[in-house]
């Protein structure tokens, strides 16, 4: 005859549920914070796009021979800012294709982590037409 109390497998059932419960909490939790990372990278990235194709567009309107390196700073709502509050930063730098052909190189990077959100290269025609 079993005299093993009931009890003991109602403890072990508990622990075994708990245990399982824990694991997946834990998983949910990994995936939460994965997908925050993701949304994250995704609006820098988006807002990264949108400056550099608006810069893109203001050199092709006024697109001068000058062969600079200009950069840009913004903050991490992406206002313009100075350089010592900026988390990313706009480098445009110039070169010259053909003596009527400019091209100019737009990267946006995050500043604390130099990684490059967005590489564009644009050309902008100068001279008679």
């Amino acid at each position: 005859m079993n005299t093993r109390p009931k009890s003991t497998l109602f403890l072990m059932e508990q622990i075994v549920v708990i245990v399982v419960f824990s694991l997946c909490a834990a998983v949910c939790v990994k995936i939460m914070a994965v997908s925050y990372l993701m949304t994250v990278n995704a609006v820098d990235t988006k807002n990264a796009l949108l400056i550099a194709e608006s810069a893109a567009e203001s050199y092709k309107a006024f697109a001068k021979d000058t062969s600079e390196s200009i950069p840009a700073y913004y903050d991490k709502n992406w206002n313009p800012c100075d350089e010592s509050n900026a988390s990313f930063i706009l480098h445009l730098t110039e070169r010259k294709l053909e003596p009527s052909i400019l091209l100019a190189d737009i990267a946006v990077n995050k500043i604390t982590t130099n990684e490059k959100l967005v590489n564009l290269t644009v050309a902008a025609r100068r001279g008679e037409q």
